[in-house]
């Protein structure tokens, strides 16, 4: 199997050259592109023959930065079970990404056994998937042994999550996540020398630091922990499938940045839909016309985000602001996002979704700042769109003010 890639900003034959330190983690592959995603485990895609396939994702993140109609994803066909076809990798910003998460502790099984990894160099044993007594729940992805040091319980995730050079894990809740820190944290008290190694295969990272902004409870372990060891890995892969070790790097951690992401203030988006046309006094503003489709609101809260967020979701409330008029009674709220930062980047942000929106509703949400509007209409889902998922990275990892 042979595909010519078209990725923009790569270019790449499924036919891999493979030197001595080059790792195939599949025999071969095709590139399909986007169509939606059915659950967390199965995608739609569309063959380069124009065929629409369903495909295996080994992947439960949520992985919103590729799923944007069009975008292309590489599969393997003829594996075994319920689905013919598996999503293994997908291109973003001119680099391959792997997605299918069984194959991450073996790259850094790799890694350890080739001295890879600064803090695992030199002659050890390396066990995978062990249990330790007083562990708990948690079962941990490695046992290193080395002459002369404490035994080392590494725990590996992977962070697929990586815009602009900046990498984030997790990029949805992980409460096993916490646990496994949590249980580290203690059994470093106990005789164990512990790490957490965050490995990205997106060759352009250059930065880390925990996603304070999906999971703050996640972000709260990370910045408390006083004995865990945190470790970022990035690895090369030459072609979809195909990763060279010689080229993998260690990644710094922003600490400053970890503590920031953190706190309960900052901005945020919200995802609202319409499902059908409806005119309505929004107080001050007179009446106004809503049409069928998504809508999308900045706002912020410098102290209590998570509660102003509540406030607007909640159904018995006074109507304080323009946006009480319209939620929940009357629009269905689909998603939110959050921006945890100490600048507010609300003003910026409703400046960014005026450039990119389908229409917006004047003054709306905007009595206190120069924007036009704080209120943003689109036809089809925001969250499909390049422009909109851009934009929103874009503020999350800093890179706009």
């Amino acid at each position: 199997m042979s595909t010519r890639l078209s990725v923009p900003g790569i270019s790449s034959t499924s036919q891999c050259n493979c030197g001595m330190d080059s790792i195939g983690l599949y025999p071969a592959f095709e590139e399909a592109s986007f169509l939606e995603r059915d659950n967390r485990f199965v995608m739609r895609l569309k063959k380069g023959d124009g065929r629409e396939i369903k495909a295996y994702v080994a992947n439960p993140g949520r992985m919103e930065e590729f799923l944007v109609p069009g975008h292309p994803f590489f599969i393997t066909g003829g594996n075994e079970g319920k689905y013919v076809y598996r999503v293994v990798s997908t291109a973003y910003q001119g680099a391959y990404v792997l997605l299918d998460t069984i194959k991450v502790n073996y790259l850094v099984e790799q890694m350890l056994k080739t001295n890879r990894i600064r803090e695992f160099n030199g002659e050890k044993s390396v066990r995978r998937e062990v249990t330790v007594p007083d562990a708990g729940r948690s079962r941990f992805d490695f046992l290193v042994e080395r002459k002369g040091e404490k035994p080392a319980l590494l725990e590996i995730k992977s962070c697929s999550l990586v815009h602009r050079g900046v990498g984030m894990f997790p990029d949805a809740p992980t409460q096993r996540g916490k646990r496994h820190l949590e249980d580290l944290d203690r059994l470093a008290r106990r005789g164990y020398d512990t790490y957490i190694l965050y490995l990205t295969t997106n060759r352009h990272t250059n930065v880390f630091f925990p996603n304070g902004h999906t999971d703050p409870e996640y972000c709260a372990a990370f910045n408390e922990s006083q004995n865990v060891r945190f470790l970022a890995y990035a690895v090369t892969f030459t072609d979809p499938v195909t990763v060279d070790l010689s080229l993998s790097k260690e990644i710094p951690i922003d600490y400053e940045k970890a503590r920031e992401i953190c706190k309960d203030r900052g901005s945020y988006l919200l995802v609202l839909y319409n499902d059908k046309p409806f005119t309505k006094e929004i107080g001050s503003l007179g009446e106004r016309r809503f049409e069928k489709g998504y809508y999308v609101y900045a706002g912020s809260a410098m102290k209590g985000l998570e509660s102003r967020i509540k406030r607007h979701l909640r159904k018995n409330k006074k109507s304080r602001w323009h946006l009480d008029y319209l939620l929940p009674s009357r629009m269905k709220p689909v998603k939110t996002y959050r921006v945890r930062r100490e600048a507010r980047v609300e003003e910026p942000m409703a400046r960014g979704l005026m450039d990119i929106c389908d229409d917006f509703v004047p003054g709306f949400g905007a009595s206190d700042t120069d924007a036009a509007s704080h209120f943003f209409y689109f036809k089809d889902r925001p969250f499909r769109r390049r422009n909109f998922l851009d934009l929103l990275l874009d503020f999350q990892m800093y890179k706009k003010s």
